[in-house]
Formats: structure tokens, sequence, C-alpha cells
């Protein structure tokens, strides 16, 4: 008998019209604050994601080499296939940008309770408007965008990278150990830091 793959979910009928309803109440929110929807690929070159994140970071993708020989991975997450796009071509357009995606993405952990192999990204990204005031933006666009889902009794928590790497670098850590560090953190792995 044929079973889906370890990790990912089916949704039926049901299950798909209220995840679109969510999804419309999102879109119709970020674009109330005048976002605009990009899409980028479902794979991208491995080195897209290895650059940011280290070499170690692919025992958690699916990685692969296509038939020219090239390193590619179905992607992790949405952040740096988007700013992959503004470099090559969104950087053309009028700042600062407002932009937002909403996709799928994979990643090659050992499934647990909650986390699955495949699932759904949604972001925005404010470029180039570098003020305490477009940071409020964003946090207010959150919260708007969670609200308008119906969702109650949330609470928003923010964090910053450059804060983190400042810090890191006060203490003598340099950008390559950062580099190795930041997963670590992220994963609160007190034995690997």
């Amino acid at each position: 008998m044929l079973q889906r793959p370890r990790g990912t979910r089916d949704f039926a009928p049901s299950e798909m019209a209220r995840r679109r309803q969510v999804e419309q109440k999102l879109r119709q929110a970020v674009e109330l604050f005048g976002y605009r929807e990009i899409s980028t690929p479902v794979f991208e070159l491995t080195d897209l994601f290895t650059k940011k994140s280290g070499d170690a970071i692919v025992n958690q993708m699916y990685s692969f080499e296509d038939k020219g020989g090239r390193g590619i991975s179905l992607r992790p997450e949405l952040t740096a296939p988007t700013i992959r796009f503004y470099a090559e071509e969104l950087h053309k357009l009028p700042k600062p940008l407002k932009i937002y995606y909403f996709g799928n993405c994979f990643r090659y952990e050992r499934p647990q309770k909650g986390r699955f192999r495949e699932f759904w990204q949604f972001g925005v990204e404010l470029i180039e408007a570098g003020t305490p005031e477009s940071e409020a933006e964003v946090v207010a666009l959150a919260v708007k965008a969670i609200q308008n889902t119906g969702l109650k009794g949330f609470k928003i928590r923010i964090g910053h990278l450059e804060i983190l790497r400042s810090v890191l670098a006060d203490y003598g850590i340099t950008p390559e150990q950062q580099t190795f560090l930041m997963p670590l953190i992220d994963k609160k792995d007190m034995v690997g830091l």
C-alpha cells in the first residue's frame, strides 16, 4: 500500500477551506499595509543556504545534485530566496520596498509532534526603510494579521539578530564563528555551544 512520506500531511476539503480562509485573512492584513506578494522557486542552489548558515545546514535540508552537477536544495525557508530575488532583480524597484511571501518549505528533520518536514511559511520584508517607525510598522502588521485570523490571547515576541551579533562581537566572537554558533543558539543546543 502506498503511503504519504513521513513528516508530511494531507488536507481534506474542509481543512483546505479553513486554511485558505486563514491565508486570505493574512493576505488582506498585509496588503492593507501596502505589501505586495512575491513568489520564489521551490528549489534553489544549495550555496544560497550554506553561505548564511554554514555547511552543517545541508544535513537538515533536502539536498541533491541535479543532472548538471549543481548542488540543489528544496527551500528550507523563504527569507534567503527572497533576499536573493531582491539582490538579482527587485533592488531596482522604488524604496522602501514592501513585499510578502507565502509558500511551502522543506526540512529534513526527524518528525516530531507539531513539526513536519513540509510546512508553510508566511512572512514580510520591509527593505531599505531603516527607521524605528518601520520596525514598529512590521510589529503592528503582525498584530493586525494575527487578529484578522480570529486568534485571541497571543503574544508577540521580538528577536533581532543584529543585537545578538553585536553582543557576540563584544565578546570577541568573529563573524565566521557567529555563523557557526547562530544555528546552535537558535536550536538552544547547549551541548553544541
